[in-house]
């Protein structure tokens, strides 16, 4: 039989799937860590870290299939839907009494990922990398479902371009690893994929680097891109759900406890939170 052909293989022992989902995570976290130290580009082989993971074709099983829990696992989700948000939103005016109705929003409100400051005025796309982002009970807070299901998780759209096209997190994922260098470089990228990761912070204008920006231009250049930062946050959201599978596993009975997730690590912000204006939410006397 010939080497690398499908007759010449042998099955695994069902023991060392545990191994390479070690393998894989230690994969992202050493890719993460180089993310958020400024190496954007990371956002690559973090997709194809996320792809062997949870992917799955007719040709090929995820890792998470292989152990049997992908579709157990309830999946930490820090996305902002606009199907929640806009109704919540004209739901706080109307409570408010603002007298007011929503009638446009940004694209920038939704998705993944924040507005941050590095410092020397430098601003950009950031992965939130944390669960709660928030004010509880404020619109935003109340468009995240926090937990959800694989396929809604994978599949549902979300991050929104400053054009209105919607990208789930599959999209994103798949169209890095499987076009753009996470495991082919295709002759052709996705039209909307490319017009995503050149658009700085939603303004419809297009720009290269932040270097000797200030937060007085507008509309500024960006630091990472909308894209490699959703990505970022969205192997953040995956860690936290196999971080907590494995240690309600290993803790039988911890989740009787106030907040049985307490001890997992939080990576640290490369990254000042900002809460930027946005300049396309209009309100009109209801």
């Amino acid at each position: 039989m010939a080497i690398g052909t499908r007759a010449n293989k042998s099955p695994r022992p069902a023991s060392d799937f545990e191994a390479q989902l070690d393998r894989q995570i230690n994969f992202l976290r050493r890719s993460c860590a180089d993310f958020d130290k400024g190496e954007s580009d990371e956002a690559i082989r973090i997709s194809l870290a996320i792809r062997v993971l949870v992917h799955d074709t007719h040709q090929s099983t995820s890792l998470l299939k292989h152990l049997g829990i992908k579709d157990k696992l309830s999946y930490v989700d820090t996305g902002v839907y606009r199907d929640v948000l806009d109704p919540a939103t004209q739901a706080w005016l109307d409570q408010e009494g603002k007298g007011a109705k929503l009638v446009a929003s940004n694209p920038a409100d939704v998705g993944l990922v924040e507005i941050g400051d590095a410092g020397n005025g430098r601003i950009g796309w950031f992965a939130p990398l944390r669960l709660g982002r928030f004010l509880p009970g404020t619109p935003p807070d109340k468009a995240i479902r926090k937990f959800a299901k694989f396929s809604s998780w994978w599949n549902d759209p979300l991050v929104e371009s400053s054009s209105r096209k919607c990208f789930s997190r599959s999209h994103l994922v798949l169209i890095m690893a499987n076009q753009d260098g996470g495991g082919h470089v295709d002759a052709e990228l996705d039209a909307d994929y490319k017009d995503l990761i050149i658009d700085p912070l939603m303004q419809g204008a297009h720009g290269s680097s932040l270097e000797g920006k200030t937060l007085d231009d507008v509309p500024p250049d960006a630091l990472n891109n909308i894209a490699f930062a959703s990505v970022r946050q969205i192997a953040f959201e995956l860690m936290c759900t196999i971080d907590r599978y494995r240690h309600v596993e290993a803790n039988p009975g911890i989740l009787l406890m106030p907040d049985p997730y307490k001890d997992l690590p939080m990576p640290k912000l490369p990254h000042q939170p900002m809460n930027w204006p946005s300049p396309v939410i209009s309100m009109i006397p209801g």
